[in-house]
């Protein structure tokens, strides 16, 4: 039990190494960051306005990203000289799971809870225009008795 909790901690310790001694003024660091805000809010968007197509695009081409991760960090950690002034692309991709697939990972589920959202207030909707539907047929039963 001991070892669980000092990998805990150990992890822990690194993820906030990771937060605290990245230099968030960089330019490309700012660019993920807006990249980021503006999905989120595409999210929120894409949810009230029902637009399914634009919000299933997204959700596909965050997938994709998520799933060429690896290989973008590979690339980033073979060129970071070109943008940036420090090494953070390490082996274990810490570095990109924190600031680039966990970001994505949310957008991605809130993507899936607005779709279940809008699934059950459809569901919801064609079941009170069933009801309805049923109460105006035994209505009119009863007139014709």
């Amino acid at each position: 039990m001991d070892m669980e909790v000092e990998q805990y901690e150990a992890h822990r310790k690194l993820f906030w190494d990771v937060i605290y001694k990245t230099d968030w003024s960089e330019s490309w660091l700012v660019a993920v960051e807006t990249f980021h805000v503006l999905i989120f809010c595409l999210v929120i968007l894409c949810h009230r306005a029902s637009w399914h197509g634009l919000s299933g695009f997204i959700f596909m081409a965050l997938l994709a990203l998520m799933y060429f991760a690896q290989y973008l960090n590979t690339l980033a950690a073979e060129r970071y000289a070109l943008f940036s002034r420090e090494q953070y692309f390490d082996s274990d991709g810490l570095f990109i799971t924190l600031i680039v697939l966990l970001p994505c990972t949310i957008n991605c589920i809130l993507f899936i809870i607005s779709w279940l959202l809008q699934s059950w207030n459809l569901m919801a909707d064609i079941k009170c225009r069933q009801i309805r539907i049923s109460q105006a047929a035994s209505a009119g039963d009863k007139k014709r008795d």
